[in-house]
């Protein structure tokens, strides 16, 4: 299941990357996706992906979500942790907040980091 599971993700990559998906299509592709017999790298992305919005992901983060992919998945997982971790929340909340789907979720961001 894993490795259909890390095709499948590749493949709505590329495709949201191209402009063939829209962040809220992702979103709901994602909600839509079991992680059962996963590893913890793929599962981590689908998770990530169902909050699309409230983790303020965008095709910007796509080469670093790849990156992981190359790592064994739990080396994978504590890669994404690291670079969460030094993602500037705030500038990329300020960058979104007038997009239509991103918008919502900067507003409540950018009170709670007020």
């Amino acid at each position: 299941m894993s490795e259909a599971l890390r095709k499948e993700i590749i493949r709505v990559f590329r495709e949201w990357e191209s402009g063939k998906l829209t962040c809220q299509a992702v979103q709901h592709w994602a909600a839509a996706t079991t992680t059962a017999g996963a590893d913890a790298y793929a599962t981590k992305l689908i998770h990530h992906l169902r909050g699309l919005g409230e983790y303020l992901i965008t095709t910007d983060d796509l080469p670093t979500y790849m990156e992981g992919m190359d790592l064994p998945p739990e080396d994978g997982v504590a890669y994404l942790d690291r670079q969460g971790a030094v993602m500037n929340i705030r500038n990329r909340a300020t960058d979104l907040k007038d997009d239509p789907f991103y918008g919502p979720h900067t507003k409540a961001i950018l009170r709670e980091l007020s």
